[in-house]
Formats: structure tokens, sequence, C-alpha cells
């Protein structure tokens, strides 16, 4: 009887500590999906890529990306500097536009 308990109690622990790092696994990754960053750079070229992306190529060869933000694509304008805030998305590795600044 004792070791019937002593088993249950072990496998029940097991299973609570697999699901608790599933479900930090699942928030790991889903932080990793959207992390903060900041460029900057001259605009050498803009172009819509579908009707909710849109991409910005600047002077160093880096290339952002704006989605379903229209407005600001409009507002940004060749051979211009910039200061950006963006997202950098780990797992398709691609930086998107949230807002920018114009640099004097």
């Amino acid at each position: 009887m004792k070791t019937e308990q002593f088993t249950t109690t072990i496998v029940v622990t097991l299973l609570i500590s697999v699901m608790t790092i599933g479900i930090v696994a699942l928030v790991v990754l889903n932080n990793l999906n959207n992390i903060p960053s900041g460029e900057s750079g001259l605009i050498v070229s803009k172009s819509a890529v579908s009707a909710n992306e849109s991409l910005i190529e600047l002077s160093g060869g880096k290339t952002l990306y704006i989605e379903n933000n229209t407005p600001l694509y409009l507002t940004l304008k060749e051979n211009q500097t910039y200061s950006f805030n963006c997202l950098y998305n780990y797992h398709t590795k691609t930086t998107y536009i949230e807002s920018a600044q114009i640099i004097k």
C-alpha cells in the first residue's frame, strides 16, 4: 500500500514538472517572436510586397518591413534618414517597423 502511494506521488510530480517545463517553453518561444530593437538609416528604396506588407531598404543594405500600417509607409520618404522603433521576429529573422522619426 505504501509503495503504491509513493509511486503515484512520483508519477504526479513528474507530470506536473513536465507540464511546467512545457508552459515555460511556450512563454519563452512566444516572447522570442517579438524582440524590441532600434534601427536607423537612410532610406534608399521602399516598395509594397503585398496589400498588408511593405519593405524599406536602408543604405547599409538592411531591409525592414512594415506590416498592416499603410499610413506609416506613406509618410516615409526616400533619401531621408530616420530612426526606427522595431520589433525583431526571431523565428522569421525579420525586423518590423513600429514607428519612425526623422533624424536631422
